[in-house]
């Protein structure tokens, strides 16, 4: 019991660490994603834009680790969908979170290459036009596997009672929504990720708010006693 209550609440500190650095990574970046020069202005706020994609680094590393401590608990409940969230959220969103702080990276790379003696951002133009195509695409592509993985990690949690099926259910119907979403925005004219709160991006809503009294209740709460001496049993009954 006191290894599951340790795991339930590395689960919840892991999402509140990824949601902050997410958030941090949005709220360092702004002054210079907004400007009206950008990328090209990214060199003169080199460090800050460094910290911004390090933030990014440490939300996708912190989010992958999120099923990878929940599959020992699930593997014997349904292993196929234990497996595939460690693939969905852990291997595949951790390569999404990968391209997405390269490709961010890239930004200082070009601005860089334009503020060298005789550049001419002409010719920098259509590089820097294929880098925010990769950032956009990945952002969109990223979301839908993560709410892919997500709704295996609910589909268990629905189905084990680890936690109240309110919460897992709340979780199922807001990553549908999600989904949703982003694969509208796949098919926008634009091609741009949904921004959470405004317009289709209003479906992102309710996977946000149910993360975070997730990993709360994780935190608080832990799994259910019930639910894991129901888990214990039916695991040794399968071995014997």
């Amino acid at each position: 019991m006191k290894t599951y209550r340790k795991t339930a609440v590395m689960v919840g500190i892991l999402f509140i660490i990824g949601t902050v650095a997410g958030v941090l990574s949005g709220v360092v970046t702004a002054p210079i994603r907004t400007a009206s020069t950008f990328p090209f202005n990214v060199a003169a706020s080199g460090p800050q834009w460094i910290t911004g994609t390090l933030f990014v680094m440490l939300m996708g590393v912190s989010l992958a680790m999120v099923p990878v401590l929940l599959y020992p608990v699930f593997r014997e409940r349904n292993q196929v969908l234990a497996s595939g969230a460690v693939l969905f959220r852990g291997a595949i969103e951790a390569i999404s979170y990968a391209i997405m702080a390269i490709s961010m990276l890239l930004a200082l790379t070009i601005s860089e290459a334009n503020a060298a003696p005789g550049a001419d951002a002409a010719l920098l133009q259509p590089l820097e036009s294929v880098r925010a195509a990769c950032v956009s695409w990945t952002e969109i592509w990223g979301a839908i596997i993560f709410g892919i993985g997500g709704l295996m990690i609910y589909v268990l949690f629905y189905q084990t009672r680890l936690v109240p099926r309110w919460l897992s259910g709340w979780a199922l119907v807001g990553g549908v929504l999600y989904i949703v979403a982003n694969i509208a925005a796949l098919y926008s004219p634009l091609h741009k990720a949904p921004d959470i709160g405004v317009g289709i991006g209003l479906l992102l809503v309710p996977t946000a708010l149910q993360e975070m009294v997730f990993a709360v209740w994780l935190i608080v709460k832990g799994f259910s006693r019930a639910a894991l001496a129901s888990l214990s049993t039916k695991t040794a009954t399968y071995e014997s």
